[in-house]
């Protein structure tokens, strides 16, 4: 499972560099949160925080603008290959989100 988490992570890594890049977003509160959290519990953290209050973190909406849902934490979540680190619910969450925006 390490070697999976640390894939997740290497991921979101590269997500950030290109949001940067592409959307001139730096996402700096995340990659304290990944700093602090590692990536896994950064995105069931973000991911929680969503469902209890009913809003999107200022990434999500940000990349949304931008039209690059697909560098979203919520994107990986949804990926085949993560859903083993994740609840089914999480996912589901995920998945729902995204269609919706």
């Amino acid at each position: 499972m390490a070697d999976l988490e640390q894939k997740f992570k290497l991921e979101l890594e590269d997500k950030m560099r290109r949001a940067k890049k592409e959307c001139q977003y730096n996402p700096t509160r995340f990659n304290q949160m990944l700093s602090k959290y590692g990536a896994v519990e950064t995105a069931k953290r973000l991911i929680s925080n969503a469902k209890k209050t009913g809003i999107v973190s200022d990434g999500f909406t940000t990349l949304y603008l931008c039209g690059r849902l697909d560098l979203t934490v919520e994107h990986s979540v949804c990926k085949k290959e993560y859903q083993p680190l994740f609840s089914s619910d999480e996912i589901a969450y995920c998945e729902e989100l995204l269609k919706t925006s």
